[in-house]
């Protein structure tokens, strides 16, 4: 069969890897590389060459068993990796690190800080409330917003830890995670041992950069042809799939929509009522990503520095800011210190930016689980069919997860 996989991320490039093996696969992608948020940076040292991720950084063995198999049937070699949090309050100067009780006291004065210590015992309170409504009927339309004021949890949990966690997390604005699942947003803390100081999985990171694996994957893709231009429109009638680009026309016996669901909706020409209404309610946020060597965007402590470092400033944020430290991430061995900071550029300096990208990323929404669980109608629907891990969590996973259902219907998966 001759099959046309729109977008390169982690779900066409599933789908493409799998299916090219029986199917004659056209891959489509806009962007001038292969992977999506799988975007890896190379940086020119004096006697080496950096490679440094700038989207997709950590994976593990427990929550990525799909990811995880990939790697391991493509030999993709990996390495452990850090995966620390702390927090910044530029508001308060409350600074803490939650890898252990030294680096949460890091600033011995919060021992004696009421607001501090009550905020630890909310965080104790809300991964057991976690529990219990895993464990119970709960509505997945209770907002977190909702489920924070029903139970009184204090402010200094709120905007120092939780929306700090959810933010980084699905990197969003604090608005909006907020009017987030609260359902949604346990089930993955609890999923990911998050709601526990146990039994925490080990994070992984592809080494070499993810520019690895997709290496792989494409060198073991047979019958795969790539075109690296922007489809302008899809054509469907009971017979095949038209494709346009800006100067040409493909046909082809079916169609993967691998990019997201707000781009499908203006590609695909005739959409089925059906389509539409489950396609159109995700949307997405862009954020500002910014690879860089300037550290005042991390913690003024340096015992505080994390892998992940969010930042609460001190006038309202309408983004998420975060910076990932990529030398503790990917075990980066040099003088510099190499971040990846998202809608940070009024703080970083600007002669210390390597360079500038732009991601997208899904804002989930209470009742989403609705509209996921029909992903399946959307499946070889009259030669078309979507995936993308906006149908999970929106993780790496996710992604994976959505190109196996897709391929499931052609009966072939993993091996």
């Amino acid at each position: 069969m001759k099959i046309a996989i729109i977008g390169a991320g982690i779900s066409g490039l599933t789908a493409a890897y799998i299916l090219s093996k029986k199917h004659s696969i056209t891959l489509y992608e806009k962007n001038n590389y292969l992977g999506g948020h799988a975007n890896t940076f190379q940086v020119a040292e004096k006697n080496k060459i950096l490679a440094i991720d700038t989207g997709f950084i950590v994976f593990n063995h427990v929550n990525y068993p799909n990811l995880s198999k990939i790697f391991s049937d493509l030999n993709v070699e990996i390495e452990d990796s850090d995966m620390s949090f702390s927090v910044h309050n530029e508001k308060t100067n409350l600074e803490y690190n939650g890898t252990s009780i030294s680096k949460i006291f890091a600033q011995r004065k919060n021992i004696f800080n009421i607001n501090f210590l009550l905020m630890l015992n909310d965080i104790l309170r809300f991964n057991k409330n976690s529990s219990a409504i895993l464990n119970s009927p709960y509505s997945d339309k209770i907002t977190v917003n909702e489920f924070i004021k029903s139970n009184n949890y204090k402010k200094d949990f709120v905007e120092n830890y939780l929306i700090p966690l959810g933010s980084s997390l699905w990197s969003c604005p604090k608005e909006k995670f907020m009017n987030f699942s609260i359902l949604f947003v346990i089930e993955f803390l609890h999923n990911h041992c998050m709601l526990t100081v146990n039994d925490r999985p080990i994070w992984k990171t592809v080494k070499g950069g993810s520019k690895e694996y997709i290496k792989k994957m494409l060198l073991d893709s047979k019958n795969l042809e790539i075109i690296k231009n922007s489809v302008k429109k899809v054509v469907r009638d009971t017979k095949e799939v038209s494709i346009f680009t800006e100067d040409n026309r493909s046909y082809y016996d079916e169609v993967i929509i691998a990019c997201h669901p707000d781009q499908a909706l203006n590609l695909v020409d005739n959409l089925e009522v059906s389509e539409k209404a489950i396609l159109e309610p995700f949307k997405y946020e862009i954020n500002s990503t910014l690879l860089h060597t300037d550290t005042t965007v991390l913690p003024s402590n340096k015992s505080i520095w994390a892998s992940w470092n969010y930042r609460i400033p001190i006038n309202s944020q309408e983004k998420v800011m975060v910076t990932y430290n990529m030398n503790k991430l990917q075990n980066i061995d040099s003088k510099n210190t190499y971040c990846v900071s998202l809608n940070l550029g009024s703080k970083i300096d600007q002669e210390k930016i390597i360079k500038e990208f732009k991601y997208e990323h899904p804002i989930f929404f209470p009742g989403i689980a609705e509209y996921q669980a029909q992903h399946a109608s959307l499946i070889r629907n009259k030669r078309i069919s979507y995936c993308g891990a906006y149908w999970g969590y929106g993780f790496h996973e996710d992604g994976v997860n959505s190109a196996l259902k897709v391929c499931e219907k052609y009966d072939m998966g993993l091996a």
